[in-house]
């Protein structure tokens, strides 16, 4: 993994929404390296899961984090779509660009 300081500087050379980079900056600083739900990165960023939406979707386009759907058991115990995310890995970014 590529350090916080290069993932900034990378987004911020990119044409990302403020949304967006503030997306970015709680993965890279504040969550670990692995994949991470989604509601526990809205409530840092003071969003909803739904408002998070279009701001993930402005990072994977740029190819600074990438998604994973999961079929998993909810807290209802009803089976649901769970997303996760995480920020690429150097091999991955630098295969992209």
């Amino acid at each position: 993994m590529t350090t916080p300081t290069a993932f900034m500087a990378e987004a911020l050379a990119s044409s990302i929404s403020h949304a967006a980079f503030r997306v970015l900056h709680v993965l890279a600083l504040h969550m670990n390296s692995g994949w991470v739900d989604i509601p526990p990165i809205a409530e840092k960023c003071r969003m909803t899961p739904h408002q998070i939406r279009l701001p993930l979707a402005e990072l994977r386009e740029v190819h600074l984090i990438e998604h994973e759907r999961r079929y998993e058991t909810g807290a209802t115990g009803r089976k649901t779509w769970h997303t996760y995310v995480r920020l690429v890995d150097d091999s991955t970014s630098e295969a992209a660009v």
